[in-house]
């Protein structure tokens, strides 16, 4: 600034010190703007394998666990506070539940808290879920997820108290240490896992009854058979709960290794050193896009031990759940057929005394106790025929496993390119 002298000359004259302006490079603003984009690009790629159900491919430590947990937090939050409900107007006694069921009324409303039990928890993780895969690209909704904890940990015991007169502080500890587990199972990325064998066993539920048609067939004409046999109502009546679950899970564990069996050869195959650059054009319209300018490696990298079980658990988590699917389907089947056909005189005819009233998780029911432990059984039978089946069923692995193999080929080609382009 210059500044003019009573003798006509000119004087330069600093400028205040509070107006001057720092200098800033022309380049700085853009790097840091190309900076941010590529870090959400990392996290929009890592987020893809994710939902995969591979977090094992992902490098670095897993972030934003309190939004993750989210979805498992409103499932058992829903399930816990319906069945406090269910529980609290089921009466002391079996004797005042089968009076309560008398008046139509309450019926009614206690089958709509049953069906409400079914769909609410499962639809509202769902939503959930949306929602945090929006939050996660955002990289927001730690507020929500923060207020959606302390009402787990808070308000659902404080609910459950007031309904069943529970011990709130063992309630409190509970619910911490519930929340404490999900902590624990999404940083190892369990979510991942079991939301995407859902995702998979549900997608394929319209080719599950191409199966059960070849399956149930046979599978039927045994089990109704067997399901009017005395011997196995004398069976269900004599075992407690506790022991058919310790025989259901005898069946899940069997079944499961049959699955293994044939899953653990056909991981070896598709994680061979060679890769193959296929499924490309699957890869365009995902956040890998960019990465497809340059060349598939030539040579893949070793799969860690990490990344070769959770391809295993991937597999073998769909194949349960499609199972699980049928077992459900056969245990409904017989509940609603063993309550139309069969009377309670004839159940007391061939157990020796009256039915009792059937508890299921812990929630009154109004079905027999003993046509609850025989379906469970057939339900378990079925469930294991299936697993063998899909084991030695050759039309079976073109309707079923094949899309599992092919989605997870695309995935090691896409690890590739991420391993490859991280090492850049």
């Amino acid at each position: 600034m210059t500044w003019l002298t009573p003798g006509g000359h000119e004087r330069e004259v600093p400028r205040p010190a509070s107006r001057r302006r720092a200098s800033i490079p022309a380049a700085a603003a853009p790097d840091q703007e190309a900076k941010m984009a590529d870090e959400r690009g990392v996290e929009a790629v890592e987020q893809w394998f994710r939902r995969r159900g591979l977090p094992a491919v992902v490098r670095g430590r897993p972030a934003h666990l309190l939004v993750r947990t989210t979805p498992a937090v409103v499932f058992i939050a829903a399930w816990q506070l319906l069945t406090a409900v269910l529980n609290a107007v089921d009466g002391q006694t079996d004797a005042d539940f089968d009076r309560l069921l008398d008046d139509d009324l309450f019926a009614l409303g206690y089958g709509g808290l049953l069906l409400g039990l079914v769909v609410v928890p499962g639809l509202s993780s769902w939503l959930t879920a949306r929602w945090v895969r929006r939050k996660l690209v955002d990289r927001g909704g730690d507020v929500p997820a923060a207020v959606m904890a302390t009402g787990f940990v808070v308000v659902v015991p404080i609910a459950e108290w007031l309904l069943e007169d529970g011990s709130l502080p063992f309630g409190l500890v509970a619910q911490a240490a519930i929340l404490a587990g999900l902590f624990a199972a999404a940083f190892v990325g369990v979510g991942s896992i079991v939301g995407w064998a859902l995702r998979a066993a549900f997608r394929q539920l319209r080719l599950l009854g191409e199966l059960t048609s070849r399956v149930l067939p046979l599978l039927l004409l045994f089990t109704v058979f067997g399901f009017f046999t005395t011997e196995i109502w004398q069976v269900g009546a004599a075992l407690p709960r506790q022991r058919m679950w310790l025989v259901v899970g005898l069946f899940a564990v069997v079944a499961v290794v049959f699955l293994l069996a044939m899953l653990k050869a056909e991981v070896t195959t598709l994680t061979q050193s060679r890769t193959a650059p296929v499924g490309l054009d699957k890869l365009r319209e995902t956040p890998l896009a960019p990465f497809l300018a340059g060349d598939v490696p030539a040579e893949r990298l070793p799969l860690t031990k990490l990344e070769r079980a959770n391809m295993v658990l991937v597999l073998v988590l769909t194949q349960v759940l499609q199972t699980l699917v049928l077992a459900t389907l056969v245990f409904v089947f017989f509940v609603a057929f063993g309550i139309i056909a069969i009377q309670h005189s004839v159940i007391k005819a061939w157990i020796g005394r009256d039915p009792a009233s059937g508890t299921l998780f812990g929630i009154q029911l109004p079905v027999p106790e003993e046509l609850l432990q025989v379906s469970l059984f057939i339900a378990a039978f079925s469930g294991l025929y299936f697993a063998a089946s899909t084991v030695t069923d050759a039309k079976y692995r073109t309707a079923f496993f094949d899309p599992l193999a092919d989605h997870l080929a695309v995935s090691l080609v896409a690890r590739d390119l991420y391993l490859d382009a991280r090492k850049r």
